[in-house]
């Protein structure tokens, strides 16, 4: 059985560790934006948010979000 507060605690620990960084990759904008990461594969695909390609990588400017 999952402790609910162990998952919150890692949750704030990644959002604490987000405000820091100004470049997300997907994950990281799933979580800082709250959706699901499909969500946010549903937006790339509908070109509705802003993001870049590095390489074979899609990356999200915090600031654009």
């Amino acid at each position: 059985m999952k402790d609910i507060n162990t998952e919150e605690t890692i949750k704030s620990t990644e959002l604490s560790t987000l405000y820091h960084k100004p470049v997300l990759n997907k994950k990281e904008a799933s979580i800082f934006l709250g959706v699901s990461n499909r969500h946010i594969d549903n937006l790339i695909n509908r070109r509705s948010i802003p993001f870049s390609r590095l390489g074979g990588r899609i990356v999200f400017q915090k600031k654009r979000l």
